[in-house]
């Protein structure tokens, strides 16, 4: 393995940023990702679309929010230093041993000796994805694939990952190295990038990713062009589309009915045999002064124990 730090690494949307495997790619690759789809992926590396937009204030409020998460990290383990002999926070390695441009930065890097560990920071909004430290799979599959990833790329197989959720204090996790599925990672990412060479992008998929670069990469409208769709495609979409209109309607009806059901009460129970404590299937939500709202459980296991 030969790892090495990159001292001035490429900025995000470059590029030579798009032509690399990161560690944020990688989940997606896999499929894995909970934001980005793989056909979205391989158009933006391609260089036939541009990569989505990253909100300016969320991306500010990450960095101020790694700052605190990873003092945090460095409160539950005294006598490690955070970045030592670096000018930036943020640290990037490549591995030249690979046969595709590959990167990994790393949120933070902590040192005690001769002894590495690196910091991935996250924010969530809830911790709905999210197991107890400790637990198996406790950590969202993508954010996994993510530190292994830098686990591999950077050769320090020591991590953790510090989230902070709406409510209490930061959770640290740790992620454990695995080779094996590292190696795997590897060899998806090297049919990944071979597929650039062959024009093939990986299938449509359901996601509203897809669905936007699919418009981007077709902007005009040719009033002259029409197409011949098979009969069989066409009544599957048109049923696809009459299903979803019946269903979002199905939705709304039972939205109304439990917030006539609730009235008042912030939350909304059952009881299941064999439970000793009732599930939550919905509670009622609001902004500011703003009307409540029915939020359900989409979670909630109403089968008997």
């Amino acid at each position: 393995m030969n790892s090495r730090v990159v001292d001035n690494p490429p900025a995000p949307g470059t590029p030579e940023w798009r032509a690399m495997v990161s560690g944020s790619k990688i989940a997606t690759i896999l499929g894995l990702s909970r934001f980005q789809s793989q056909y979205g992926l391989w158009h933006e590396m391609a260089g036939l679309i541009e990569p989505e937009a990253f909100p300016e204030n969320l991306g500010a409020w990450g960095h101020i929010a790694e700052n605190s998460l990873a003092e945090w990290w460095k409160l539950k383990h005294p006598g490690w230093q955070l970045n030592q002999k670096t000018s930036t926070a943020e640290i990037a390695y490549t591995r030249d041993d690979l046969d595709f441009p590959n990167i990994a930065t790393l949120d933070r890097r902590a040192r005690r000796g001769r002894a590495f560990h690196i910091i991935e920071c996250k924010t969530a909004r809830d911790l709905a994805d999210w197991g107890r430290p400790g637990e198996q799979d406790a950590v969202p599959a993508d954010y996994y694939a993510q530190v292994l990833w830098q686990q591999g790329i950077s050769g320090i197989h020591q991590a953790s990952i510090v989230v902070l959720g709406p409510f209490g204090e930061p959770e640290i996790h740790e992620i454990l190295w695995d080779e094996q599925v590292f190696e795997g990672m590897v060899e998806r990412a090297r049919a990944w990038m071979r597929s650039f060479k062959t024009g093939t992008p990986p299938p449509l998929d359901d996601s509203v990713r897809t669905y936007e670069v699919v418009r981007g990469l077709h902007p005009d409208i040719n009033l002259d062009e029409e197409v011949t769709v098979d009969r069989d495609d066409a009544i599957a979409m048109l049923d696809a589309i009459t299903t979803l209109d019946q269903a979002e309607a199905d939705a709304r009806a039972a939205k109304i009915r439990m917030a006539q059901v609730m009235g008042t009460a912030k939350k909304a129970t059952v009881d299941v045999p064999g439970l000793a404590k009732p599930v939550k299937i919905a509670d009622r939500r609001a902004k500011g002064q703003g009307t409540p709202w029915v939020q359900f459980n989409k979670k909630a296991n109403l089968a008997n124990a």
